[in-house]
């Protein structure tokens, strides 16, 4: 059960699972997403998280929330929740700054805002690359449109110029581990044929309507974890009440979470960790947190995983940042 500390903060003895990553650090296995938490909302859910007993937290300088996060953060160690050694951070180098000359000033932004000394693990957001001059003058919805001058707003650079400038972070103490995310597989091989240190991560999108089987071998393979965001297949895009092509309606997790008296959700986030990759839903309510942490007290049978398995729709991805897919390395 929980303890008590002297301030009567509840600190939970049941931390999430963790996996070893190649380099021999651990992660956990469940983290805490935070792509579109709001400002005013990021923070409590934070510290809700680190309550319930999520240690895993999964930032971005491109979510524009980290010095939120790091707040909330600073004031749970404060309590007495939370070591800074309890925790497992990740952060994001933006495409902006997806250039060799900015990876280092970039990284001490995030350290900054997140108010710690090193970052547990240091992904390249993705390959493409934008020039910084032209984001900074859009606001922060155009930044997602289709570029009108696509030659004038991205960047040609090598993904392994940008690497090496990432290793030379972990070699300075700046980043424990350093990975990539949204990258594809011919992009990954180029990084392990040629960088010095192996990517420890890949963060892609997910779930069991895009399951990236191939991916997933490829990262077995070459002893590098996956982690999921979209988990159980972002049902905030399809409206509250679901739509075709909501993975949460899909009637078969139902009768699956009935038998284990869990949720939909619950199950698609057993479905990942029961093939070791690791889970990052979001969410800014406390009960949904509380809910998607509770999946450490079930497992999924053979013929139960074998149909979630069969949900998967081919090319169902979400995510295919078809604005930038006139970008220079562009993946997909």
């Amino acid at each position: 059960m929980a303890v008590w500390n002297p301030q009567g903060v509840t600190i939970p003895d049941t931390p999430a699972p963790q996996l070893t990553l190649n380099n021999g650090l651990k992660i956990p296995i469940l983290g805490l997403g935070t792509w579109q938490a709001k400002p005013g909302e990021v923070g409590r859910a934070v510290e809700d998280a680190l309550d319930i007993g999520y240690r895993h937290l999964d930032c971005a300088l491109l979510y524009d929330n980290e010095a939120e996060i790091g707040e909330a953060i600073k004031k749970k160690i404060a309590q007495g929740v939370i070591t800074r050694k309890d925790l497992f951070i990740t952060s994001k180098l933006p495409p902006a700054a997806n250039d060799p000359a900015s990876v280092r000033g970039t990284v001490e932004i995030s350290l900054k805002a997140l108010k710690i000394q090193y970052i547990d693990l240091y992904l390249i957001h993705c390959p493409v690359s934008i020039r910084k001059e032209e984001w900074q003058k859009l606001e922060s919805a155009e930044r997602f449109a289709k570029p009108a001058h696509p030659a004038q707003y991205f960047n040609d650079v090598d993904p392994l110029t940008v690497w090496k400038e990432m290793e030379n972070l972990v070699d300075d103490g700046l980043v424990k581990s350093i990975g990539l995310s949204n990258f594809s597989i011919p992009q990954i091989q180029r990084i392990l044929d040629h960088g010095r240190i192996k990517p420890a991560n890949l963060q892609v999108e997910c779930h069991a309507h895009f399951p990236q089987d191939d991916i997933w071998a490829f990262c077995r393979k070459n002893s590098i974890i996956l982690s999921a965001y979209a988990p159980i297949g972002s049902p905030a895009r399809f409206g509250s009440a679901g739509s075709p092509g909501d993975l949460l309606k899909e009637p078969q997790l139902t009768v699956i979470g009935k038998k284990h008296r869990k949720t939909p959700a619950q199950v698609l986030l057993r479905w990942l960790i029961e093939r070791d990759i690791v889970a990052l839903p979001k969410s800014t309510h406390q009960n949904r947190l509380r809910e998607n942490f509770e999946i450490f007290d079930f497992k999924l049978s053979q013929e139960e995983m074998q149909i979630i398995n069969s949900l998967q729709e081919h090319g169902r991805r979400l995510f295919d940042f078809e604005m930038w897919k006139d970008a220079p390395n562009y993946p997909f």
